[in-house]
């Protein structure tokens, strides 16, 4: 019995290292090619001397036998900014040799870049090709193409400490902060964009006024350039900066695209213009104003985690304004517009008279059946005092018949209809998180704005004009494509 046992175990450890042999069988016919998953790596802009995100090429073996590469290599060697990892492999010199691809197999190559500085303004496209030498002596490419873009590198904490011009045809990068002192004026003029290192914020106890255009705006930006997923870049996603905060006083604010950031721009005790401006896609509230007077015109302030305007005492006029919220990275988003008399600070409750809050032509909506909130404590007994008044608005908030005084021939969404969510614009796209707040031509707010402001404000935030049409439409954006029918 002991004997068939141990035969037995023989057979099987025999037929266990039978099958660990190696049957893998090769081929040098030059009929037989690799497969790539892409035959064009592409980079996204780069900015000169920072590291590029790390692509991934598959390479493939749709052959039933083996493939030996004898050497794969950059065809500008080591002169190449890019940088290869074949199987693990790190491509020394641009160069390595003898990799095999099994039968109805792959392997990973990974890529990466690192361009130089041009010295020059605008973006220059690299290029190399990554070549695969087969054992058979047929050679196949893949081609590298990059696209670079120099930048000014400013690391440190950077004061402002006298008045200051800031124009500049490439990128800044704000690696730490950016801080305006006191009595200084920092303007930012037309086409100057400022890239914001994870953290990095600005901070004016002086006087800020950016001067962008329609044509050249100022962007307030995080610095990534590279993508969260493959649809969505870093640039889409919030928090990849720190945001804005004003003290000071004379903030002026003209063609500002700030987006991403955690915190939009934070407000307190001092005065705001905003003109033309976009404030999109943060972590925290877009636009904070505490005891602050804020007017703003032509200006779409949308998707934040905390509420798109909070305003915290002061007074504000908000004209042709499109507040949007419809931030799709949590459902615990807050308001669009949320009003209040009062705030908590150290446990102490402070007040702050709201003197005046008026809103004339803007879009004010959003996720959810009341996108408005007001609390007044102080006033509570004296609802009169506050003033705060929405005339020919569109609003998602609850109707009410018994306070014409202060909603003045409003439209109402039907908030019961969620279906309808987004359909008023032209683009919204919740999966690339890509939105076009254009009413779209069946929008329920065209045609319907008050005509005066529509004088005073002749052109909407991309300078289609108001005037051309049956009526100028509510909010930040004019629909030129019905005008043209």
């Amino acid at each position: 019995m002991n004997r068939h046992r141990i035969l037995y175990t023989l057979g099987v450890v025999f037929a266990l290292l039978c099958s660990c042999t190696d049957y893998d069988t090769w081929t040098n016919d030059p009929r037989a090619h690799l497969t790539f998953g892409n035959d064009t790596i592409s980079f996204d802009t780069i900015l000169s001397t920072v590291s590029s995100s790390t692509q991934r090429l598959l390479v493939y073996n749709n052959n039933k036998e083996g493939l030996r590469i004898n050497e794969v290599r950059l065809k500008k060697a080591s002169a190449s900014p890019f940088r290869v990892n074949v199987d693990g492999e790190f491509l020394q010199g641009g160069t390595g040799y003898d990799f095999e691809v099994r039968g109805n197999d792959s392997i990973f190559v990974l890529l990466e870049a690192t361009l130089p500085e041009a010295n020059v303004d605008t973006i220059i496209t690299y290029s190399d090709s990554l070549c695969f030498l087969l054992e058979s002596g047929e050679m196949q490419y893949v081609t590298l193409l990059a696209d670079g873009q120099d930048a000014l590198h400013w690391r440190g904490v950077t004061v402002v400490d006298n008045d200051t011009t800031f124009k500049s045809k490439r990128p800044i990068i704000i690696y730490d902060s950016l801080y305006v002192s006191s009595g200084a004026t920092l303007q930012i003029e037309a086409g100057t964009n400022l890239y914001f290192h994870q953290h990095a914020s600005m901070c004016v106890d002086g006087t800020l006024k950016v001067n962008g255009t329609l044509e050249n705006p100022v962007v307030f930006r995080g610095d990534r350039m590279d993508n969260l997923f493959d649809y969505l870049p870093y640039d889409n996603t919030p928090q990849q900066w720190g945001g804005v905060y004003l003290y000071g006083h004379g903030h002026r604010f003209s063609y500002l695209d700030l987006h991403s950031s955690t915190f939009g721009i934070v407000a307190e005790d001092t005065d705001i213009e905003l003109a033309n401006c976009v404030i999109h896609n943060t972590g925290g509230n877009a636009l904070y104003v505490k005891n602050t007077r804020l007017n703003a015109h032509n200006t779409q302030i949308s998707n934040a985690f905390g509420n798109l305007v909070e305003m915290v005492g002061g007074e504000a006029e908000m004209v042709f304004c499109s507040l949007v919220q419809f931030y799709n990275y949590d459902a615990n988003r807050g308001w669009a517009l949320s009003l209040r008399d009062y705030d908590v600070e150290y446990s102490d409750t402070l007040f702050y008279d709201v003197a005046k809050a008026h809103f004339y032509n803007c879009v004010i909506t959003g996720y959810g059946d009341d996108v408005i909130s007001g609390s007044f404590i102080k006033e509570s007994k004296f609802q009169d005092s506050v003033r705060y008044c929405f005339e020919r608005c569109f609003l998602n908030t609850i109707y009410s018949d018994g306070d014409s005084a202060r909603f003045v021939r409003n439209i109402y969404e039907n908030a019961e209809d969620t279906m309808s969510y987004g359909r008023q614009f032209l683009e919204f796209d919740t999966y690339a998180r890509i939105y076009d707040f254009t009413p779209d031509t069946l929008a329920h707010f065209c045609d319907s704005a008050e005509a005066r402001w529509a004088v005073k404000y002749p052109l909407d935030r991309l300078g289609v004009s108001r005037l051309d049409g049956r009526g100028a439409d509510i909010g930040a954006y004019e629909n030129n494509q019905r005008l043209q029918k």
